[in-house]
């Protein structure tokens, strides 16, 4: 009996011993398993990471290439547009240059029509020059005192006589200013329109003479000696000329 327990006891140290060398064996050859497999998982860790960077890397890429491709489109548009908006102002240019050359063209017939009218006129007041002659119908003297050149009652006078029977406009009236050889020639030049210019002045004013009907001329000194007092003072006078057309004396018979 007392065998039997031994044996039994040296079977069961056997085992026992057996299976803790096993355990030893197992865990020496799990552990460099178990050491690869963690530094495996670090790796697909590390790698996890590096893929989720790569993937945050490679969707701002896509943005950027979507952007790209915005501005790229708008790029485009503007563009075109431009080339549209070229394309106008190059038609607006030629309308312009058309319309500036239609304008060229009137312009140069509306001066050529116009010099053949200015040609015309010409020709037409040649032609009446040349068939309207005037005669002296009246003429008169208005006297002046010495350095004078305002009318008195007597040169007054003279110029309402003068006037008389003056009617509608189809005459003209030459005034010529003239003064005695005293004094320099601007003072006599002066003196001499002056006298002129009162004279048109009153026929104007008082007898309605339209002044398109006036020619007036300050001479200067008169003519002559006047080598007297009295041929000085007939020197300083205006002398007047009513002129009518020989063709309205004709038209009116």
């Amino acid at each position: 009996m007392t065998s039997k327990i031994y044996i039994a006891g040296a079977l069961a140290l056997s085992l026992f011993s057996a299976g803790c060398a096993t355990k030893k064996y197992v865990a020496k050859t799990i552990a460099p398993v178990e050491a690869r497999v963690a530094t495996t998982e670090t790796k697909n860790t590390e790698q996890d990471t590096k893929l989720a960077a790569q993937g945050t890397q490679i969707e701002a890429v896509d943005r950027d290439l979507s952007r790209t491709k915005e501005r790229l489109t708008d790029t485009d548009a503007k563009a075109v547009a431009a080339g549209a908006a070229a394309k106008q102002a190059a038609d607006a240019a030629k309308a312009a240059d058309a319309k500036a050359q239609t304008a060229q063209s009137s312009a140069e017939t509306a001066n050529s029509t116009a010099q053949s009218g200015l040609r015309g006129i010409d020709q037409l007041g040649k032609n009446v020059d040349s068939t309207l002659k005037y005669k002296v119908e009246k003429s008169g003297t208005v006297l002046f005192s010495l350095a004078q050149k305002t009318l008195d009652k007597d040169a007054k006078a003279a110029l309402d006589d003068f006037s008389t029977g003056l009617s509608g406009d189809r005459y003209v009236i030459e005034i010529q200013g003239f003064t005695d050889k005293t004094g320099d020639v601007p003072s006599n030049e002066a003196l001499s329109q002056g006298r002129a210019e009162s004279v048109a002045r009153y026929l104007a004013a008082q007898h309605n003479v339209p002044l398109h009907n006036i020619t007036m001329l300050g001479v200067g000194v008169a003519g002559g000696e006047q080598k007297t007092r009295d041929e000085r003072k007939q020197s300083r006078k205006v002398e007047l000329r009513l002129l009518v057309p020989e063709m309205a004396n004709v038209a009116s018979k």
